[in-house]
């Protein structure tokens, strides 16, 4: 016959084990971060370097539309910008004159203020020319859509000869997910929930190999006619690629 204290043993045993799979909570694989990204101006596709399924770093180039355009257009904006710049140092060295020469009462007051008002008008032009050229480098390097993040190629929507129209909305042109996170999705009853709070170490197993994360939220409405609370783990993989949906099992404290 076993001891009283053996008993007691087993039951906490199992006690333990109890608490330990109530932890354990189904769970659903989605992207950390997911973007169709598109171009911020209009163009012709020249190249598109990515197809679905590829995997590229932060910054690599993934589609660029027709450049010509574009290089046209900071050019006469380069241009402008010198001539600006040219007449507003003449403007500036007019009014320097002007100042001097009415110090010594030699100009008028109306022409001392024809002066000031050229070297106004300067400013504004070569302001203005600034911008242009501003906005001259901006559209040229709009034209490129990098990648934003270390990512997979979801799906590549254009194609070189495409024309791409922003004028009135964006087109989505090639659609990326993040791969160093991932998040974990499940849910849980409210008296689970009660007991978490965002920030908590938690761990992920996916296909047998389990990650640690941290738990990023606990919902606080339920789900449709479930009675249950929505809680998502951000845990990262250390460069292994998983797909959004995969089955998955948080190890909840």
């Amino acid at each position: 016959m076993m001891s009283r204290l053996t008993i007691l043993g087993l039951i906490f045993n199992l006690s333990i084990m109890g608490v330990a799979s109530a932890a354990d909570v189904d769970a659903r694989i989605d992207w950390s971060q997911r973007i169709d990204m598109s171009t911020a101006v209009s163009g012709v596709v020249e190249e598109v370097r990515v197809n679905a399924g590829d995997r590229v770093n932060k910054g690599d180039i993934l589609l660029r539309l027709q450049a010509d355009r574009f290089k046209a257009v900071l050019s006469s904006a380069q241009a402008a910008k010198k001539d600006a710049q040219y007449k507003l140092k003449e403007a500036e060295r007019e009014w320097d004159r002007a100042k001097e020469l009415y110090d010594r009462t030699v100009l008028s007051d109306r022409d001392l203020q024809l002066a000031e008002n050229g070297l106004i008008s300067a400013k504004a032009v070569f302001a203005h020319a600034s911008a242009n050229q501003t906005n001259a480098k901006r559209d040229m390097e709009e034209s490129v859509i990098r990648a934003p993040f270390d990512a997979v190629i979801l799906a590549r929507h254009a194609h070189p000869g495409q024309t791409i129209v922003t004028r009135m909305q964006s087109v989505a042109l090639i659609s990326v997910a993040a791969t160093k996170n991932y998040h974990a999705k499940g849910v849980v009853p409210i008296d689970s929930a009660n007991k978490l709070a965002s920030g908590q170490a938690v761990s992920v197993t996916v296909d047998g190999k389990r990650f640690n994360g941290i738990l990023s939220s606990v919902g606080y409405e339920p789900e449709k006619d479930t009675g249950t609370y929505p809680v998502v783990v951000r845990f990262t993989t250390g460069g292994s690629l998983l797909r959004a949906g995969q089955s998955a099992t948080l190890h909840l404290p």
